[in-house]
């Protein structure tokens, strides 16, 4: 059910900016793409990132050839900013009401790890968990070597930004944390850096 869900919404926003023409077609490579990778699909996790994945792929190659100069620009409103404010909307209420963030942030982050990315195609390595500081590495990622492998490396930071949608609204004096990531595989890095630190009051 999710999964066509994350399909019509994204194509939905696709055919906003490209029409209805190229948005079908893009959403046709998406189903020969899905199909083409289902050898990646070792976990239920993975099932789902998949998903994500090959939309942003066959998007990408179609606004490619059609030559679209702002391609980032559109796919990043149909990951992201299509929905951005809403999802924010929720976060900011949630954190609103929740008097110890960084201890939620914690544990909400070692459970994603198991439900959201699985323990094949991502790799995590807590390298500091303390009552103040969680630092995290991961070494290994699902979307890194998908878009490796399907020579669109340039598409990546597009994913890395999807941490910004909880990220930009997290500010240290009113939530008493610090969320940065000074390493990441998109910019050449040998792993992502996830550094959270709790601020003392």
């Amino acid at each position: 059910m999710i999964n066509k869900i994350i399909e019509k919404g994204f194509f939905k926003g696709l055919q906003e900016k490209i029409g209805k023409g190229k948005a079908k077609e893009a959403h046709d490579l998406y189903l020969t793409v899905l199909e083409e990778s289902k050898s990646w699909v070792t976990d239920k996790p993975t099932e789902l990132n998949l998903i994500f994945t090959s939309t942003v792929l066959a998007s990408y190659r179609v606004l490619k050839k059609y030559h679209y100069e702002n391609w980032e620009e559109i796919i990043r409103y149909c990951l992201i900013e299509r929905t951005k404010n809403k999802q924010q909307f929720f976060l900011k209420l949630y954190l609103f009401f929740d008097r110890k963030p960084f201890k939620r942030i914690v544990k909400i982050s070692k459970l994603k790890q198991i439900k959201h990315y699985g323990d094949h195609h991502f790799t995590h390595h807590i390298e500091k968990d303390t009552a103040k500081s969680y630092h995290l590495h991961v070494k290994k990622c699902f979307y890194f070597d998908f878009f490796r492998s399907n020579n669109a490396i340039e598409v990546m930071p597009i994913f890395c930004s999807m941490d910004d949608i909880w990220g930009d609204i997290l500010h240290p004096k009113k939530h008493g944390v610090t969320f940065s990531r000074p390493k990441l595989l998109s910019k050449g890095d040998s792993y992502c850096f996830f550094k959270f630190d709790q601020i003392d009051e």
